[in-house]
């Protein structure tokens, strides 16, 4: 038997996208649950899907034809009562169906972890988990008020020749701040360590791309570099959030981690900045 207590951000949901969020099942499998009557909502039997949750509702679900997620681990960055902050691999989301919040809830068994930011798909590196509501809200206050630094990692197309410049351009009508770094400088490619003041979506891809050094792996914001043979071999975009610094909102500690740079990242080092 799988038990649950509904959070405030739970309520959101139905009782089928609960379900199906909770213990990682399509729609249909969920929904295969209620019609097989293995669903309680305050220990009465529910099977309608689209029954509303309420704060502080207790669910539980028979076995039945329930399956546990497959089992994944990950490197461990930071790791407390109220946080757990890992090394995210490229190719796995952030939180959603098949993603690495679900895998940490599995890993923990603790199922109300949740991502407290969110890294691209293909984006590598540090990333902030709560492990319940109040230490998700906290962290929130702290990235609210931007208290907290990241440095991330970025090979791009195209010789830069600044040591180091700001870009202080909108994203998405808001505010956003990128400071970068040169590294090392290739034939035709640069690599830089960037520091973002705000986090807007996709703020350094589109930063980066707006003076004409995309990120190489870019589809999205680099349309007519697709051609490159640089963004043709990639496999995925060369970003990798590797620091991250705060202070921890109940210790009140210094909290700094680095994530370990991902070994098709130091490939394309090494094949660009021999």
């Amino acid at each position: 038997m799988h038990k649950f207590i509904v959070t405030h951000r739970d309520s959101e949901l139905t009782l089928l996208h609960f379900i199906a969020n909770k213990l990682s099942l399509s729609n249909k499998k969920a929904k295969q649950l209620l019609d097989d009557r293995l669903v309680f909502v305050n220990r009465k039997r529910v099977w309608i899907a689209s029954y509303q949750l309420k704060p502080g509702d207790s669910i539980e679900v028979l076995s039945g034809k329930t399956r546990q997620p497959e089992k994944k681990t990950y490197d461990i960055l930071f790791n407390d009562d109220c946080y757990v902050i890992v090394s995210k691999p490229p190719g796995i989301v952030t939180n959603g169906q098949n993603s690495i919040e679900r895998d940490l809830r599995t890993q923990f068994n603790r199922d109300r972890i949740q991502a407290v930011h969110r890294l691209d798909k293909d984006t590598s590196g540090a990333l902030i988990f709560a492990k319940n509501e109040n230490a998700f809200e906290e962290m929130k206050k702290v990235f609210k008020k931007h208290d907290i630094q990241k440095i991330y990692r970025v090979i791009v197309t195209g010789k830069i020749c600044e040591p180091a410049f700001t870009i202080n351009s909108p994203v998405g009508g808001q505010t956003a701040v990128t400071h970068i770094t040169l590294l090392k400088k290739g034939k035709n490619t640069s690599y830089l360590e960037v520091a973002t003041e705000t986090g807007r979506r996709h703020q350094i891809r589109i930063h980066l791309a707006s003076i004409g050094h995309p990120v190489i792996g870019e589809t999205e914001y680099a349309r007519k570099e697709i051609e490159n043979i640089l963004h043709r071999e990639a496999k995925r975009q060369m970003l990798h959030a590797h620091r991250i610094s705060f202070v921890h909102p109940y210790t009140k500690k210094e909290i700094s981690v680095t994530a370990p740079i991902s070994h098709d990242f130091i490939q394309c080092l090494r094949l660009l900045f021999p």
